[in-house]
Formats: C-alpha cells, structure tokens, sequence
C-alpha cells in the first residue's frame, strides 16, 4: 500500500457487518497478532493459533468489533477493533474452553486470561453483570501515528454503551496498547509482569521483549 496516495484524515468508522468476517480475519492475522506480545512471545510457537484467530473473530457476528475504512483509497480496511463480553461465568467458560482448545497454545492463552479474571474480577469490583472487553485494537502499519487506535477505542465505548453496558475494559499486553487506554481515560486496576506467570510446571510461557514486561488491565465507566 502507498502510503502517500492512500493516506487520509477523513477516515470511516462503523460497527463491523457479518459481511466484513472474511477481511476482518484476514487483517487481525495480519496486523494484530504479528505484533501482539502474547501471542509472539509464546515460547513454542509464535504464530497464531487459529482457535484463538477463531474465537475473537466470532464476536463481530455479535456486533462487537468496529472497522476503520479509508473512502479515498477504496475503503480500504486501515483499522479494527474487537470486543467479547464478560459476565459471572466468563472464567468458567475461559476454563473449560481450554480443556477443549484445538492448540497448546490457545489453551495455554486461555489460562492467563482466566488468571487475569479472577485477579482483577471486574463485575464484582464495580458491581456490574458484565462488562464490555475491549480484546483486539489493530492499525494498517501505513496509518499509524494518526490516533486511529484511540478513535477505535471510542468507537467501542460508543458501541459498549449502545448495547448496555456500563463498564468496558481491556487487558493490554502490549506497551503501546496500554499508553493508548490511558489516552482515552482508561484507568489501570491491575498489572501483571510476564515474568510472574508461569505453567504448572514453573515454566514461563510468555517471554516478550521491552517494552512489552507486563500485561496491565485497564477499565472506564460509561456515563
């Protein structure tokens, strides 16, 4: 993509359709999980494992993901954002997905985000049924630095609040994930050092390089 001639500052933000699975697959593997800490740094295997590619994709078909499209170069896909929902038995659900997951890999990401739950337990610390989780924010290399990242995290208060939640969060792995939540008012509740967290056997699944140390979990009520 030429940068130059498909650069633009008047950008299109919508909710993502049913229709947009098949591009919005394709661009999460591509620019999301290349760069994605957790998923780059896992020490057997750092591609992406399709059950993970899978399952946050699904949540589009539930109205959760926004898009970000350039009119002047064909509305190009330069931008998205997917969330999934957490209610009281999301880390049940976490727990038993991994006992069912495709990958070692997936089932070994399964069992950190469940850890991440019950550590921060979000609905029982702001008394809420559930809160919107913000999981994927991916920006086309070409368009970075233009604040699409935090636009997109609007877009999914914007949506959080259209389908009645009252809370949103979002666990950054990523350094710069983290910097854009606290652009946008996110406060930080928790944080965990990748090197804190190991596998039954001690061994430390997740080994990203700086600035990329911790996975921080940030949440913003929505008024």
């Amino acid at each position: 993509m030429d940068r130059i001639a498909c650069y633009s500052s008047n950008l299109k933000f919508s909710v993502a359709e049913p229709t947009d699975y098949d591009s919005v697959l394709a661009f999460v593997i591509e620019h999301y999980y290349k760069d994605e800490p957790m998923n780059s740094s896992y020490i057997y295997d750092s591609s992406p494992a399709v059950d993970d590619v899978e399952f946050s994709v699904s949540f589009l078909l539930q109205g959760m993901a926004v898009k970000a499209v350039d009119p002047s170069c064909e509305n190009q896909l330069v931008g998205v954002s997917i969330a999934n929902p957490i209610n009281q038995e999301y880390v049940n659900d976490l727990l038993e997905a991994a006992k069912q997951a495709k990958t070692e890999k997936w089932r070994d990401s399964l069992k950190l985000l469940a850890h991440l739950q019950q550590t921060v337990n979000v609905l029982q610390r702001f008394n809420v049924p559930k809160c919107y989780d913000i999981e994927i924010v991916a920006v086309h290399p070409d368009y970075r630095g233009q604040s699409i990242g935090s636009r997109l995290f609007e877009e999914q208060f914007a949506r959080a609040k259209q389908l009645g939640y009252a809370v949103a969060s979002a666990d950054c792995s990523s350094y710069y994930s983290a910097r854009i939540a606290e652009k946008v008012g996110m406060e930080c509740v928790a944080r965990l050092p990748y090197s804190d967290y190991r596998d039954e056997r001690g061994v430390q699944l997740f080994q990203p390089k700086a600035p990329h140390v911790e996975i921080q979990t940030f949440v913003k009520l929505l008024h």
